[in-house]
């Protein structure tokens, strides 16, 4: 254990001190007030305002709505967040002035320490951001790629199907599974495991644990004392330093592997087309375009993995609780597509009810219920309020989704809701909302979408999902979902069957249809990155 003598601590709290008085002279303004919010305590600010461990940071900030009104602020240590409980301050901030307040909060844990600031997500509004984002939308947003995106999502969703039928227990696994294979492929042309763990699968997941744990909003104490980053290893406040060193290896790894892994099957001309062999070859791998390639195929790897493995998890969870509506989508299933084949995605205009599934399984609990926070570039007014500039703007998007007079009894799985009809008028679309604001729109919504209905249609067809049974009890899920910047729902039991002998063939027969790939794993014993 480090010793440090009373000099060394001295100089640790005069540093905090001199710090600390630099952040409240800057902050002061003799001008307008900011967002009305929680009175702080002296230098120290609102850090005791901040969301608490293990509570939904969207239900935290929503206390605001009640107390200040649609748009509310907190100060910590000289860092303005501010908080908006109203979709229309959004609209009129992130989307009407988005060319002020499209930046990202540069945190020192998750950008300095770990490295997450070279991906697209965490990335401030520069050119870099620009160059990555116009990659990603030039592969996601073109109708070659979106062509090859649903032939092999159909594709990974009968192999889901599969392997569900082997080992119905193990459904959080087959989710992670599907959804890494789809995005692996896609993004580097590798084909995963077919069954059980893949090591580029387990490193996504792993990699976007350590992304949501890392960048929620006033968790780490360095983000809001960035000085603590500089003092030696041991001292009082530093025990993040060596969480951030595992977290930015794993980071590290999940940049570098699978760029190896590709080039080297392009050097030896055994590359499947994806994503970065058509960047490397088209931009070429100079340093500049070869890290731009790198971290482009980063922000599309683990942003398609984590988001689709939150929303099928929901899926799973509200059909288990809202069994009536599994029973309106399979008479929809039979009567539409049949009982010979799987629905694919030239079905979905002729489907209203699964897209109205997909949609209620968005809006009832977003992936990112606090969306991912913008920062401002420049100072700005709203509504007789100051905007200060580097203020970190949080729009609560749970809210937007789950607000009774836009959604009548938001808390109930009602995909009808979205339905028009004689005597109902169509509530508002929930992607409107979940897949980010202005500028900073997702790119890979529209993969994200398909992902999600292929899944849920194929599942659907073919199983029946319900409440387990155990030593002749119903064992009744919780409805609780986790904290951070992209939110699971806490993990849950569910009996999971075919739904007749006759589907059951239907699933056999998909491996016919879409047979097993060899793995690609192997081939990473000799990659050196």
């Amino acid at each position: 254990m480090a010793v440090f003598s009373s000099t060394s601590i001295a100089i640790c709290f005069g540093i905090l001190a001199i710090y600390l008085l630099t952040r409240l002279i800057r902050s002061k303004d003799d001008g307008l007030p900011l967002p009305p919010g929680p009175q702080g305590a002296p230098l120290l600010g609102n850090i005791n305002d901040l969301p608490k461990p293990g509570v939904l940071e969207a239900h935290h900030w929503l206390e605001h709505k009640d107390k200040y009104g649609p748009i509310s602020s907190v100060t910590v240590l000289g860092q303005t967040m501010i908080i908006m409980n109203d979709p229309q301050v959004v609209t009129d901030l992130l989307i009407n002035k988005s060319n002020i307040h499209s930046s990202r909060p540069h945190q020192a844990f998750s950008c300095d320490i770990v490295g997450w600031v070279n991906a697209a997500a965490m990335s401030p509004y520069n050119n870099y951001w620009k160059s990555v984002r116009k990659n990603v939308t030039q592969v996601t947003g073109s109708n070659i790629s979106v062509t090859t995106f649903d032939k092999v999502q159909e594709a990974e969703a009968a192999h889901f199907l599969l392997n569900l039928r082997d080992s119905p227990q193990d459904l959080f696994d087959h989710i992670r599974k599907e959804a890494g294979a789809v995005i692996l492929k896609i993004t580097y042309g590798y084909t995963a495991e077919a069954h059980g763990a893949d090591p580029f699968v387990d490193l996504a997941g792993k990699t976007m644990e350590t992304f949501a744990e890392a960048t929620v909003p006033g968790k780490w104490t360095v983000d809001v004392m960035p000085f603590l980053k500089y003092l030696p290893d041991g001292c009082p406040g530093t025990g993040f330093k060596d969480i951030g060193r595992n977290m930015h290896n794993t980071l590290k790894q999940c940049v570098e592997q699978p760029y190896a892994f590709v080039k080297q099957q392009m050097r030896e001309k055994r590359n499947s087309p994806s994503f970065l062999s058509q960047a490397i070859e088209e931009m070429g791998t100079d340093a500049e375009m070869e890290f731009v390639n790198k971290w482009a195929a980063l922000s599309l790897f683990t942003g398609g993995a984590d988001t689709t493995v939150s929303s099928l998890m929901t899926f799973f969870l509200a059909m288990m609780v809202f069994p009536e509506v599994q029973k309106k989508a399979q008479e929809e299933l039979d009567r539409v597509v049949g009982t010979s084949r799987l629905p694919n995605s030239s079905d979905r205009d002729r489907l209203p009810y699964i897209m109205a599934v997909m949609k209620e399984t968005h809006r009832w609990h977003p992936v990112t219920p606090m969306g991912l926070p913008h920062t401002s570039t420049a100072e700005d007014t709203y509504r007789g309020y100051r905007i200060p500039k580097g203020s970190m703007l949080l729009p609560n998007t749970w809210w937007f989704t789950h607000d009774p007079s836009v959604y009548p009894d938001p808390m109930t799985f009602r995909p009808e809701r979205f339905l028009e009809t004689p005597t109902h008028k169509a509530e508002p679309d929930p992607r409107n909302f979940i897949f980010g604001y202005g500028r900073r729109i997702c790119p890979g919504r529209y993969v994200a979408d398909n992902a999600l209905f292929i899944t849920i249609a194929q599942t659907l067809t073919v199983y029946d999902i319900a409440k387990p049974v155990e030593n002749g009890k119903v064992v009744e899920p919780e409805l609780k979902f986790e904290p951070g910047i992209i939110s699971h729902s806490v993990p849950y039991k569910v009996s999971i069957k075919p739904r007749s002998r006759a589907h059951d063939e239907m699933i056999k027969r998909a491996e016919q249809d879409f047979p097993w790939e060899e793995s690609d794993a192997k081939e990473l014993e000799n990659i050196k990155w």
